[in-house]
């Protein structure tokens, strides 16, 4: 009868000798070195995102969590408390808690409050970086000047100014963040300028296209700009077209509120610029970048571009505000009414405005390009 008692309630002490281990209690440096981590690499505003805490030794039943009071733009969507083994076959309890964030940031939530066998304990969120959600975000192109910082910004204006000197010379990168794929990309010559293209990216061609959300932006192409005449300038016309997140296009341009001025004198502060020579219009000068396939003479007659000038009669509005138009022939088109200069060469058949002469020269502008040719080079419309 005693061993059988002695049989039965060794059993059970066996039992329960393997079973509690199972579920004992973790010491409490441990469980502080516990933190609620992001369950993804990347948060989004308007969606949800998940933190998880992993309790090791803990059963489910054992453990009640209470939430604390969230920050504004912070919403709780639901929490999950379930069983979990790990890779070693320990058993645990897995927290999981879904938010929504109404505004981009570093998260700031306050320490979850949890009652484990009764004890309270506080377990801390992994500060985590919410980014705007893809679909929201524009995307935004960037400049990055060789050999100087960026300016600060005015705080009236709200511009940041660039003092350079006439001539020298001024090399820029143009990058794009947040879209997945360049369509398109042009750019023109600005007046009293030599400009040239000196790189062009891989991304810039649109064969490269994006199919993960990044922040890294994407280089498009590198500049060399050298501004012959004192005077205050805007930057470059570049144009880019992208396709954001959301799937939709945009057409993008450099930044507004960056503003050259340029004096006949250096600027003091200023290095890594290069000096130009004292005859700037007889300064190396490097051909712009040529697309493949662009035709260096016009592939229209001038007798047919004669004639399409004669089709084309000036407006009531063109005449009131002194508007004039001409049809372009073909030929070269110059940074500067110089015969130096050497040029790019474009088709003609295009309507274009003059808005500048300066003797035998007419500065054009048009969709595909900008810059002064020899009056010869146009048929103005009458």
């Amino acid at each position: 009868m005693m061993s059988w008692i002695t049989r039965k309630f060794g059993f059970t002490f066996l039992l329960v000798s393997f079973v509690l281990p199972l579920f004992s209690l973790p010491s409490s440096k441990k469980l502080k070195e516990i933190k609620l981590l992001p369950r993804s690499e990347i948060f989004f505003t308007q969606m949800e995102n998940c933190y998880s805490l992993e309790i090791p030794d803990v059963e489910p039943g054992k453990v009640q969590i209470d939430l604390p009071e969230l920050p504004l733009g912070t919403k709780f969507i639901s929490s999950k408390k379930e069983e979990y083994l790990d890779e070693d076959g320990l058993r645990g309890t897995r927290i999981s808690i879904w938010f929504t964030f109404s505004y981009s940031g570093n998260t700031r939530i306050p320490p979850l409050l949890a009652r484990i066998n009764g004890k309270t304990m506080y377990f801390i969120f992994e500060p985590t970086y919410v980014y705007e959600n893809p679909a929201l975000i524009a995307p935004l192109v960037e400049i990055e000047f060789d050999g100087m910082e960026m300016p600060k910004k005015d705080k009236k204006s709200g511009q940041r100014l660039l003092q350079l000197r006439a001539g020298e010379k001024l090399i820029f990168t143009v990058s794009i963040r947040y879209a997945i794929q360049v369509l398109d990309f042009k750019w023109k010559i600005p007046k009293d300028s030599i400009f040239t293209e000196s790189e062009r990216f891989e991304f810039a061609k649109g064969d490269e296209k994006i199919t993960e959300f990044t922040t890294e932006s994407k280089k498009i192409a590198k500049f060399q700009w050298q501004i012959l005449k004192e005077g205050i300038y805007s930057l470059p016309e570049v144009s880019i077209g992208a396709i954001s997140y959301s799937g939709l296009k945009k057409q993008l341009s450099l930044p507004q509120n960056i503003v050259v001025s340029v004096s006949g004198k250096k600027p003091e502060g200023q290095n890594g610029l290069e000096k130009a020579d004292e005859n700037v219009f007889e300064a190396a000068f490097v051909q712009p970048f040529q697309e493949d396939g662009q035709k260096e003479a016009s592939s229209i007659s001038r007798e047919e571009c004669e004639k399409l000038a004669k089709s084309i009669k000036r407006t009531f509005l063109d005449k009131a505000f002194r508007r004039h138009f001409a049809v372009f022939a073909g030929g070269e088109i110059c940074s500067v009414p110089e015969e130096k200069i050497l040029g790019q060469s474009f088709t003609g058949g295009q309507k274009v405005k003059i808005t500048e002469r300066a003797g035998k020269w007419s500065f054009i502008e048009c969709k595909e390009f900008s810059g002064w040719t020899k009056n010869d080079n146009i048929i103005e419309i009458k």
